[in-house]
């Protein structure tokens, strides 16, 4: 018999706090805010958007050292091996009609799970779009993430919160920059209905619908524009550390060069933080370097966008 994702484990959590360290090296920085957001008496469902793929829950794993479960697209636990791994980090499948009507079927005894992780108190997560796109903005939000929300709340006799979460980059493609972990003002879903008396079911989803995309909306898109000002002095530190870059270049050169390479064939660049993140998470005796390295990159790269007033793509 499988475990229960809410069942506690050691390893999962000593492992935890190298991931955590390793999510907060793929950024020059990372500020959350909104914890006191966070409602400390009943389950927790939170409703992120969904921008640069596997890194989006390493985020949520940031917001406190505590167990988060997730949900996650069917055809990823196909591999009984892979499904067994996933089901360890606390992650639940959810098939959709493209892999067919007996795995959609299924569904129900991940709900039942997600229900049974809600009561155990263990907040979980579903990315309400469905699905991810490398962009600033958000997508409609699926019906799916309340209607289980709104069953944890049925059977389990407490109290169900939707809270809403930014998940803001700087870069979408490219290694590095700032990142935001914005949490918004949470949903009493068993008020949220009580208010709505006279609303069918599904008229209450659609306005929750309505209501998380524009807070979420709302929680995102805020990272200051770079400055663009002190060229000079920004000329002479690249210049005083052209030397320090170059000593990097090797030794960073077994995160950098692979992460390039597998990027290339990839269609889908959403997988371009998650990539970076599994070579960093690997190989940590080279993290060091690639850290100088990349944010030095990045430094020169600015600079030269703006000595020659270039367009500074997310690339």
């Amino acid at each position: 018999m499988s475990r229960k994702v809410w069942q506690p484990s050691k390893a999962y959590d000593i492992l935890r706090y190298y991931v955590d360290f390793t999510t907060r090296c793929s950024f020059s920085e990372v500020k959350i805010s909104g914890r006191e957001n966070i409602p400390t008496d009943g389950s927790i469902m939170y409703a992120p958007n969904h921008c640069a793929s596997l890194l989006d829950p390493l985020m949520i794993l940031l917001i406190k050292h505590e167990s988060v479960a997730f949900a996650a697209r069917f055809d990823i636990f196909r591999n009984p091996k892979i499904a067994s791994i996933l089901n360890w980090l606390r992650i639940l499948p959810i098939a959709r009609e493209r892999d067919g009507l007996k795995e959609v079927a299924g569904n129900y005894e991940t709900f039942d799970q997600i229900v049974e992780c809600m009561d155990k108190e263990v907040p979980f997560c579903i990315f309400s779009e469905g699905t991810h796109r490398p962009e600033r903005g958000m997508m409609p939000v699926k019906k799916g993430i309340f209607r289980i929300s709104k069953m944890a709340l049925d059977r389990n006799g407490k109290k169900v919160y939707i809270v809403p979460v930014g998940l803001d980059y700087e870069y979408f493609f490219r290694q590095g920059g700032r990142a935001a972990i914005r949490i918004g003002k949470s949903i009493d879903l068993g008020e949220y209905f009580a208010a709505r008396p006279e609303c069918s079911e599904n008229e209450v989803y659609r306005s929750l619908c309505k209501e998380v995309r524009e807070e979420v909306l709302s929680l995102i898109g805020r990272i200051p524009e770079r400055r663009h000002d002190r060229l000079v002095l920004r000329t002479l530190c690249s210049l005083v550390s052209l030397p320090l870059f170059t000593a990097c270049i090797v030794p960073a050169a077994p995160i950098w060069l692979p992460q390039t390479l597998i990027l290339r064939s990839f269609k889908d660049k959403a997988w371009a933080h998650t990539i970076g993140f599994a070579l960093r998470l690997l190989l940590p005796i080279f993290l060091p370097f690639y850290l100088i390295f990349n944010r030095l990159l990045n430094f020169y790269r600015n600079l030269v966008c703006d000595l020659f007033h270039l367009e500074n793509k997310d690339v």
